[in-house]
């Protein structure tokens, strides 16, 4: 369902407070998701980043069908805050939201 078909879009706020190098793995990481789970996609992905020490944890999941996945990646000069990310995809184009911007 998410693989890339139309344009992606940001709310003001992700722009604003979600370092742009983290924007551009999530959707990195949407279209590897998308390869994987091909038909099994659910429109909505969660996306919760944590800072673990020195990395960061970036846990995906959705709901239909529950799936749940974890990356670690070195977070180096990075600063990232402790947060959740949300990921629609309304088969028109994709945007990118905290779940307070719902």
């Amino acid at each position: 369902m998410a693989e890339q078909r139309g344009p992606r879009y940001v709310t003001r706020s992700i722009n604003k407070e979600l370092n742009i190098e983290i924007q551009a793995l999530l959707w990195e990481l949407l279209d590897t998701i998308a390869v994987k789970r091909k038909d099994k996609m659910d429109y909505l992905q969660v996306f919760e980043i944590v800072n673990d020490r020195n990395n960061i944890k970036i846990i995906n999941h959705q709901e239909q069908p529950a799936m749940k996945e974890e990356l670690m990646i070195k977070r180096g000069s990075m600063e990232v805050k402790n947060t959740t990310v949300w990921i629609i995809d309304d088969l028109e184009y994709q945007t990118m939201l905290f779940p307070k911007d719902y």
